[in-house]
């Protein structure tokens, strides 16, 4: 049987496995050999440790903390901190989420709602409950013609512990009649978070009417 250090990476959509090339902080790290999947393609992945460069098992061996952002081109993970650092030469296992936690599929939501007049915005989705964390995949979409106005999609996650706006989306009279996916408003494939929230807001003229779908799941 091959040793792990042996297989240069697991190529499916339930695991990946990698060597540590750089540690940036204790919340990122580079694995160079990973680079390229597509970026926010590991987003929600567990980072899990298999093992030690220094041959230990003292932690973070055997943790597995979530990922929350990856950059295709370089190999850069961001990722909620382990509990000891993480060292080059570490061995590592990309865990997609139905192998590392139970998910919980929930029934596909359609989207039946209007962009208001800002200062007003109404939610697309806003998932929130107590110790649940969520992944939210194949969110789409359409607003009707907003003509000279503009309609403006934002993204709230937590960060630090507060729900922020980190990315937003305008659909306007040039673009309105595509059904929007999550790569092409914010560049992601997926949204991970114990707190997630998406709204639409018009600048004049409003409301107008969005429509679309998601799927989601919840673990906890």
């Amino acid at each position: 049987m091959p040793r792990p250090g042996s297989v240069p990476k697991i190529r499916t959509d339930l695991a990946y496995y990698g060597v540590v090339t750089r540690v940036i902080s204790a919340t990122q790290f580079v694995v160079a050999g990973l680079a390229g999947l597509g970026d926010g393609a590991l987003v929600g992945y567990a980072t899990y440790v298999m093992a030690k460069a220094d041959g230990t098992t003292t932690p973070p061996r055997a943790e597995q903390p979530v990922v929350t952002a990856y950059v295709s081109s370089a190999g850069i993970f961001t990722h909620i901190a382990y509990t000891a650092p993480l060292a080059v030469g570490d061995q590592l296992l990309l865990l997609h989420p139905n192998v590392s936690t139970k998910l919980h599929e929930q029934a596909d939501v359609a989207v039946n709602t209007t962009a208001p007049d800002a200062p007003a915005e109404n939610n697309i989705l806003n998932l929130a409950a107590a110790d649940i964390r969520y992944i939210v995949r194949h969110l789409r979409l359409k607003c009707a013609d907003p003509g000279a106005s503009t309609v403006t999609v934002r993204l709230y996650e937590l960060v630090n512990g507060v729900l922020t706006e980190v990315d937003s989306f305008a659909i306007t009279g040039a673009n309105f009649a595509t059904y929007h996916s999550l790569m092409d408003m914010f560049g992601l494939t997926r949204l991970v978070g114990d707190e997630l929230r998406v709204t639409v807001q018009a600048t004049a003229a409003g409301p107008f009417a969005v429509t679309g779908q998601y799927s989601w799941a919840s673990a906890t």
